[in-house]
Parts: C-alpha cells; sequence; structure tokens
C-alpha cells in the first residue's frame, strides 16, 4: 500500500460520503402540510358541528350572530398571524 505523509498507509477502496448536517427539506415541508391537515380537518367538524347544532335549534340563531361576528374576526387575526409567523419563520 502506498504511504500517505507522515507514514500512514492509505486504504484502498474505501470512500467516504460526506456527512449531511442539514435536516432533510422535503420532511419539513411533510410536517408542516400534515400538521395544517390536521388544523383544517379539526376546524371543518367543529364547523359543521355547531352548524348542525343551530340548524337542530340546540344554540339559539340570535346567540348564534352574536357571536359569529366575533368568532370570524378572531380566526382571521389567528390566520394572518399564522401566515406572518410561517414567512418569517422561512428566513
Amino acid at each position: 500500500m502506498p504511504a500517505r505523509p507522515g507514514g500512514v498507509p492509505a486504504r484502498a477502496g474505501v470512500i467516504s460520503a460526506a456527512m449531511n448536517l442539514e435536516p432533510q427539506k422535503a420532511s419539513e415541508v411533510r410536517n408542516h402540510s400534515g400538521v395544517a391537515r390536521v388544523l383544517a380537518s379539526i376546524t371543518i367538524l367543529v364547523l359543521a358541528a355547531v352548524t348542525i347544532l343551530v340548524v337542530l335549534e340546540v344554540i339559539p340563531r340570535s346567540a348564534f350572530t352574536e357571536i359569529a361576528g366575533k368568532t370570524a374576526m378572531i380566526v382571521g387575526v389567528c390566520a394572518v398571524s399564522a401566515l406572518a409567523i410561517g414567512f418569517l419563520s422561512r428566513r
């Protein structure tokens, strides 16, 4: 075997791959989309349940209309906040 500088013999035929310590980008995207899907599913189920309760008059329409405007504003603030946090975390 040929010797390296310093008298250490070189190994023949051994090639080691470079180490990649960065996280896989595809898995990060998959994790975020999975969380988004779960939250969207929960939101749809909650909205469906509330709608059913209003139709069956378990929740009076007057009470629902009072809360609906406030709920829409809260959902809007949460959505804009989530988008802003997502945008800032990519930088």
